[in-house]
């Protein structure tokens, strides 16, 4: 006699199989999609510090402000800029990498450069964000440690003003993955795990923590975040590699101090 068909046992067998290959496809095809995303952010973080010391080498050695009003900053139009948009940096470096595009904003991000809110948007979460406090200050209302001629007198040079005061470049921290308050991709900067006193939450980074839990810095590639030096190298590091401060603050790197503590 002729079979017919499939039996149900041979049919259960097939959608198994179907099935366990759809998810290993599947599974492939969001690695690479990750592994994309990365190398995304890894050239933009070149790209990065590229402008960011082309910036310096334009303003005799000096490093760009972390954070500071500047009413020359303008937008992609020419159109000048008020505070505190041209105060953050995405549009203070604009001019000195090839596009915002792909450099401080991608993965997503890129979207708002078609909102109403562009500029914004875009000064407010970039992917990477800056170490405002130790590299070029931060001087708005919101500093955490905002400099003053009285208080460098009182602590010393605590942040890097010029290329010059750099201790060592290749562990001196400018940009480093970020999330913002929201838990968002991106933030304009990333702070320290210690100023006057511990910063960072003692526990670890979880995608469920605060982001000012860990300083805005995000470890969202497998629990590292895409950082670049001032020496120009760029680096994937954990948060225990993060959590040194040496990393940092010149100060910390100088006295080779991986707790230190600004004004201790």
């Amino acid at each position: 006699m002729k079979r017919q068909g499939f039996t149900l046992v041979e049919l259960l067998v097939t959608i198994v199989i179907t099935a366990t290959l759809a998810a290993v496809g599947g599974v492939g095809v969001a690695s690479l999609k990750k592994r994309a995303a990365l190398a995304t952010e890894t050239n933009a973080a070149h790209q990065l510090i590229i402008g960011y010391l082309n910036y310096a080498a334009d303003h005799q050695n000096k490093v760009m402000p972390g954070y500071q009003s500047d009413p020359d900053v303008t937008n992609l139009d020419g159109e000048p800029l008020h505070d505190p948009v041209n105060a953050r940096y995405p549009w203070r470096i604009a001019p000195y990498v090839p596009s915002v595009e792909g450099i401080m904003l991608y993965n997503g991000n890129e979207r708002f450069l078609k909102d109403p809110q562009r500029d914004y948007l875009v000064s407010v979460q970039p992917n990477l964000g800056l170490n405002t406090v130790f590299m070029g200050g931060h001087f708005g209302s919101g500093s955490p440690l905002r400099p003053s001629p009285r208080l460098i007198e009182a602590i010393g040079p605590y942040y890097v003003s010029r290329m010059s005061q750099a201790v060592r470049p290749e562990l001196q921290l400018v940009f480093a993955s970020a999330r913002s308050s929201t838990g968002a991709s991106g933030h304009f900067e990333v702070r320290p795990p210690r100023l006057l006193a511990p910063n960072w939450k003692s526990s670890d980074f979880s995608e469920d923590s605060l982001p000012s839990d860990h300083g805005f810095v995000d470890f969202r590639w497998s629990g590292r975040a895409v950082t670049a030096m001032l020496g120009g190298n760029v680096e994937l590091l954990d948060e225990s590699e993060l959590r040194d401060m040496r990393r940092w603050s010149h100060q910390a790197a100088r006295l080779n101090n991986p707790d230190y503590t600004v004004g201790k």
